[in-house]
């Protein structure tokens, strides 16, 4: 409930002669090791990850096409083979959003976060890369890959098998089957998603799914569309 009351929030922000909407994903994660560096840094790793938690983000703009986007994740969980508490956190404060069709939107964000297990992955700050995508209305398409530059734990500096150019890789690919509404000045869309989920951290290869719970809404880009009544 206080996260569809962000929402609405921001819908009245977002209809108030600002352009701009929100979307909101609950999630839940699991996945396992699938590869397993011989030349990783050194250092302890789990076997398997599980997260779940949320993603806010919005964006507003004076125009109707460009925007600009910022985020929250808060993803905690747990670790086993060893077992632990985990968490991932990153705050998302400059980022910018091209939208196309009625709510459909790609963009990237860049921000500052916090990630690790207790006796499975070292603790550290982490400075994001988020590049996402998300296309259709009530049956939806979301994508995201995040690349991160790792400071504070030696044994995930460089550690990302396949990616030269980051220390570590977290990207997810789902489709939403749910509802759209056109309601209160808004075009809006809801419902549950499957997903796979793929991580590089500590020179291990993690794959798996998710699954969750999507809410997006947008005001119109009026020359286009029209109002919505």
């Amino acid at each position: 409930m206080r996260a569809l009351l962000v929402l609405v929030l921001l819908a009245g922000v977002a209809h108030a002669e600002i352009k701009g909407g929100s979307f909101l994903h609950y999630e839940v994660s699991g996945l396992t090791v699938v590869d397993e560096q011989v030349d990783r840094p050194a250092g302890p790793v789990a076997k398997e990850l599980y997260l779940g938690g949320a993603r806010l983000h919005g964006f507003i703009a004076a125009n109707h096409s460009v925007a600009y986007h910022t985020g929250l994740d808060i993803l905690v969980g747990g670790t086993s083979r060893p077992g632990g508490f985990a968490y991932d956190l990153a705050l998302f404060p400059v980022g910018t959003i091209v939208r196309f069709g009625a709510t459909s939107i790609v963009g990237v964000g860049i921000g500052v976060g916090f990630s690790g297990a207790t006796g499975a992955l070292d603790d550290a700050v982490t400075m994001p890369v988020e590049v996402i995508l998300e296309v259709g209305r009530k049956h939806r398409l979301l994508a995201r890959a995040r690349f991160s530059y790792v400071a504070g734990a030696d044994s995930r500096q460089s550690a990302a098998p396949s990616i030269p150019f980051a220390d570590e890789l977290d990207a997810t690919l789902g489709v939403r089957l749910g509802r759209k509404y056109d309601r209160f000045g808004l075009h809006s869309g809801n419902g549950y998603f499957l997903g796979v989920s793929y991580r590089e951290v500590a020179g291990m290869r993690f794959a798996g799914v998710t699954l969750g719970y999507s809410i997006d809404l947008a005001t119109p880009r009026d020359w286009l569309e029209g109002p919505v009544d």
